[in-house]
């Protein structure tokens, strides 16, 4: 499609909603590509229809919409994404916040919220939440902001991701203590006790890969992925390792895979106190998506 010299911005974005389905990407990403690069709400892009695009304005336009076409995810072009209406900086050493994450923090929020007897704590006494993988460090943040009375420790194994979480808690004024490491191994190592445990760790079978779309497979970090060949490697060694960190009474939160509450359950029943109660929670799409646990 030859676009002309003087082009309108319904005309660019009609070009790049075209593009991008042809490459079978969702056209929707053209308007995210052209309001980073106006700096345009979604509401002013709106009347700014018939506006004039600039012609270095569009030609960069057009070779962001070829590279998200090519398969780099979107977020990667922008360097940001947006989680629990907070803006964070992302790049291919994380993995790219997913809407379903959000579930798992309100699904946490609002069972702190509904235990706080649980816990025996005045209102100016600490919650202590450890959030293991943290990645772009998007939950142990949403949890530090939205809980400010709470200290708030986040593990990674990546060194790079960490930079990536340091970075975002900085700008987002949030405080987090981030500690590199395995999983809980840096928390075990020293005596630590969390009154709340949450991750969202990898959790997709080896066997899927080749299924995924090439923005997702080959620029978001393998290790934050998958999980051996059941994508349940990583949650045999995180919750092995769970009750010498978590404090009872206490709280642990896991995103699982669409079809691994079961398997997720029994894991904890093996290590929790027998009294636990322990509830698979179903996403928006109807798909399992988070393991609770309360242990009293």
């Amino acid at each position: 499609m030859s676009l002309p010299t003087t082009t309108k911005t319904y005309e660019a974005l009609n070009w790049a909603s075209s593009f991008l389905q042809q490459h079978n990407y969702e056209g929707t990403i053209g308007h995210i590509l052209l309001m980073h690069h106006t700096g345009w709400s979604r509401t002013r892009m709106l009347t700014e229809q018939q506006t004039v695009l600039s012609s270095d304005l569009f030609a960069v336009f057009q070779h962001d919409v070829r590279r998200a076409a090519s398969g780099i995810p979107v977020q990667h072009i922008t360097g940001r994404e947006i989680f629990y209406d907070r803006h964070y900086h992302v790049n291919n050493h994380v993995l790219i916040p997913r809407p379903e994450t959000e579930e798992l923090v309100r699904a946490l929020l609002a069972t702190i919220d509904n235990h706080k007897h649980l816990f025996g704590k005045n209102e100016d006494e600490t919650l202590t939440i450890v959030d293991v993988g943290t990645g772009s460090g998007i939950i142990a943040i949403t949890m530090a902001l939205e809980l400010p009375n709470s200290h708030v420790f986040a593990s990674d194994i990546s060194a790079e991701a960490l930079v990536v979480a340091k970075e975002n808690a900085r700008d987002l004024g949030a405080g987090v203590t981030y500690i590199h490491g395995d999983l809980l191994l840096p928390f075990i190592e020293k005596g630590f006790k969390s009154d709340v445990i949450i991750s969202n760790p990898p959790y997709i079978p080896i066997g899927d890969k080749e299924r995924m779309k090439e923005n997702v497979k080959d620029h978001e970090p393998l290790g934050a992925l998958f999980a051996g060949e059941d994508g349940l490697d990583i949650y045999r060694r995180l919750v092995n390792q769970i009750p010498r960190v978590l404090s009872h009474p206490g709280i642990v939160a896991l995103e699982i895979g669409y079809n691994q509450g079961d398997a997720v359950t029994e894991l904890l029943q093996q290590v929790l106190p027998l009294d636990t109660y322990i509830e698979v929670i179903n996403d928006i799409n109807g798909n399992e998506r988070i393991v609770l646990a309360i242990v009293p």
